[in-house]
């Protein structure tokens, strides 16, 4: 997926795209865009944390960002994962199927 230290490294000093959450000092979760892609590329809360709203602040961060440069983002996550659920409560849509089980949501700029 072409996912290494290095690709992450270079996405960083590109552009804002990464913002993390804490509590107490810790950091907890995390989203990542990449914004000449248009895409949310990655939003994990660790699991003693989830359900505080660390992850739809995350996300809308993230979207936030996104929606700067593009009046359509996107994701992919696995079909029938919690994360599917969670994206869409948060108004992802226009599912279509991508490669590996994953699908594919769109969200528009209001």
């Amino acid at each position: 997926m072409g996912i290494t230290e290095v690709s992450i490294s270079e996405m960083i000093a590109a552009s804002p795209c990464a913002w993390v959450a804490t509590v107490n000092g810790d950091v907890v979760g995390f989203s990542m865009i990449d914004a000449g892609d248009a895409s949310l590329f990655a939003a994990f809360v660790l699991p003693a944390h989830e359900g505080k709203g660390l992850g739809k602040e995350l996300v809308l961060v993230a979207e936030k960002e996104l929606f700067k440069h593009h009046p359509e983002i996107w994701l992919e996550t696995e079909k029938d994962s919690r994360a599917a659920g969670f994206y869409r409560h948060l108004g992802w849509s226009n599912e279509r199927e991508a490669k590996n089980n994953q699908i594919r949501l769109t969200k528009t700029r209001l």
